[in-house]
């Protein structure tokens, strides 16, 4: 795996949940595709898109977390500044 971005989450940040978009601080989105459930609070935590190419899949790793999750771009509306919602 290979790390693809680093920067930070845009906003607060409320943990990882199914179906949960993500708003990074490149302007970015990105959707959470499997069902891992981590409640951790942070504002603008750092952030890193990683790329696991035997798959094919991204994985969003975030600061203050002990999972990754798969994540795929997103082209939704802009969010309302929260960084996951």
């Amino acid at each position: 795996m290979e790390t693809d971005w680093e920067g930070r989450i845009a906003g607060r940040f409320r943990g990882y949940q199914g179906g949960r978009v993500y708003d990074l601080s490149d302007g970015s989105r990105w959707r959470q595709e499997d069902r891992t459930a981590e409640y951790v609070y942070r504002v603008k935590p750092k952030a890193k898109l990683i790329w696991n190419q035997s798959i094919g899949r991204m994985f969003l790793d975030v600061e203050g977390t002990s999972a990754t999750v798969w994540v795929t771009k997103d082209g939704g509306m802009a969010g309302m500044g929260y960084g996951a919602f």
